[in-house]
């Protein structure tokens, strides 16, 4: 290692590239929890998981085939929606997980070799060496923005909680019927709140409503 001169320098400079840093931490968090209900699947399921897939599926798209097959398979899996509103969409999980993944492969692999920078965005043209075809190598360019990496990181977290939720399923840790009508009741009690607040009923002179945690999201 080559210890930089004034760590203070590279700091200061850096900042434009949050937007970057967080949407890998945000992807690679996703991929860790991924990886979870993996090796869950093959502890509670080990004769079906080596059924969906031969070998431990390292790469990917084979855990996301995985992961796709084991929830259409088991029962109980399919009883976890993606979002609160109860919804489960497997083709868009699939697709969404495909993008995400590719994303991550161009953030951490690709060599930004231009970037634009206007009052709102900034865009970062990213290169890499991609196979095409069997003994075919080439060079591509692509382009993307802090404020898309804004909804990467979002999706990815969403989906993040979601296999946390299958995990526990697979460990008969969680109950979604239970947190589910939880979340309604406090969403119910929030927007009462707010209602008796613009009424004039109750008083929020210091903010309280404001300071409860945030909800996660239901689309």
């Amino acid at each position: 290692m080559i210890y930089h001169p004034d760590p203070t320098i590279f700091i200061a400079t850096s900042g434009e590239y949050g937007a970057l840093g967080k949407a890998l931490v945000g992807l690679s968090n996703l991929e860790l929890v991924h990886d979870d209900f993996v090796f869950k699947m093959h502890e509670t399921y080990r004769d079906l998981s080596l059924t969906l897939s031969k070998k431990f599926p390292r790469h990917f798209k084979e855990k996301t085939d995985f992961l796709i097959k084991a929830v259409s398979n088991i029962p109980k899996l399919r009883q976890v929606p993606i979002f609160w509103t109860g919804e489960l969409n497997l083709l868009w999980l699939q697709y969404q997980l495909d993008e995400l993944y590719e994303i991550r492969s161009i953030v951490a692999h690709g060599s930004i070799f231009f970037s634009e920078t206007t009052p709102d965005r900034i865009t970062w043209t990213f290169e890499r060496t991609v196979q095409r075809e069997k003994m075919t190598w080439t060079r591509e360019a692509v382009e993307i923005s802090n404020g898309y990496l804004a909804s990467v990181h979002y999706t990815a977290s969403a989906i993040k909680h979601y296999l946390v939720r299958l995990t526990r399923c697979l460990a008969d840790d969680s109950c979604w019927e239970r947190e589910y009508q939880a979340d309604k009741e406090i969403r119910r009690n929030r927007k009462s709140l707010a209602e008796l607040v613009a009424l004039g009923i109750v008083t929020d002179s210091n903010g309280w409503i404001n300071a409860f945690p945030p909800l996660g999201p239901v689309e």
